[in-house]
């Protein structure tokens, strides 16, 4: 797997803190050189659960702030 350090297009095509898992070596190679790409180590299945969890703490948030509004509307 590859993160994108910037954006950059071609044979592959990638966005700055894109991951994405290139397999043709050769490609991956001259753009790790060029300093396009950079390898990670984090397998992508636990940058997944890292992203559900902080998606579903804001969720949780957005909830509550929401139930306050609606209780303080009903009191009036």
């Amino acid at each position: 797997m590859y993160k994108a350090l910037k954006s950059f297009s071609g044979l592959v095509n990638m966005t700055k803190n894109e991951i994405k898992e290139i397999k043709d070596e050769a490609i991956a190679k001259d753009l790790l050189q060029a300093g396009y790409i950079e390898k990670i180590k984090e397998e992508p299945k636990k940058i997944k659960e890292e992203i559900k969890e902080d998606i579903e703490k804001v969720v949780d948030k957005v909830e509550k702030e929401v139930k306050k509004k609606v209780g303080k509307k009903a009191k009036k």
